[in-house]
């Protein structure tokens, strides 16, 4: 399953951790694309350093369009398995098995991580909509698996502003 999954991993001057998010997902990933948002400190670099394919925004766009910018190379390198995961190494890495036997075995098209509490009350509340209308109770979680082929069956991201969310909504829409 190695050899057919991906890590996406949007970045912000994130230099003091990517090193070791790098190093840690290729445990489990067979490449890793990190997409720095115009970081200005030495996030590209030490991405590069641990054999990450880098890309690279000439201008902030934030972690939705950068997450968007690395899923469509994802696709392009035809990777059958996409994780999106995020640059400050928050999430389990040893879930990543998990989520891949779940996507491998037909059990799922998306699994989504869950995060115990949500910086912000807007979150709560889209959580609150989330789970009422599509059974997801963490969508904006930046720690997803995802089919390509789910992804392919979507097409563009151009209706919201959080391409992973968009994923989530689209997917149950279409079933």
């Amino acid at each position: 399953m190695k050899k057919k999954t991906i890590a996406i991993v949007p970045a912000f001057n994130e230099q003091a951790t990517i090193g070791d998010v790098v190093k840690n997902l290729r445990r489990y990933v067979h490449r890793v694309i990190v997409i720095s948002d115009a970081s200005w400190d030495k996030t590209e670099r030490i991405a590069k350093k641990n054999k990450a394919i880098v890309l690279k925004n000439k201008i902030n766009l934030g972690p939705d369009k950068s997450t968007e910018k690395g899923i469509n190379k994802a696709l392009n390198l035809k990777y059958k398995f996409l994780i999106t995961f995020d640059a400050d190494g928050q999430h389990p890495y040893n879930k990543i098995p998990t989520f891949l036997k779940k996507l491998n075995s037909n059990k799922a098209d998306i699994v989504v991580g869950q995060r115990k509490w949500f910086p912000r009350f807007s979150e709560y509340f889209f959580s609150f909509y989330s789970k009422n209308k599509i059974g997801v109770q963490d969508p904006i979680n930046g720690f997803k698996a995802i089919k390509s082929e789910v992804v392919n069956k979507i097409g563009y991201f151009d209706k919201i502003d959080s391409s992973t969310s968009q994923i989530l909504f689209n997917a149950h829409r279409l079933g």
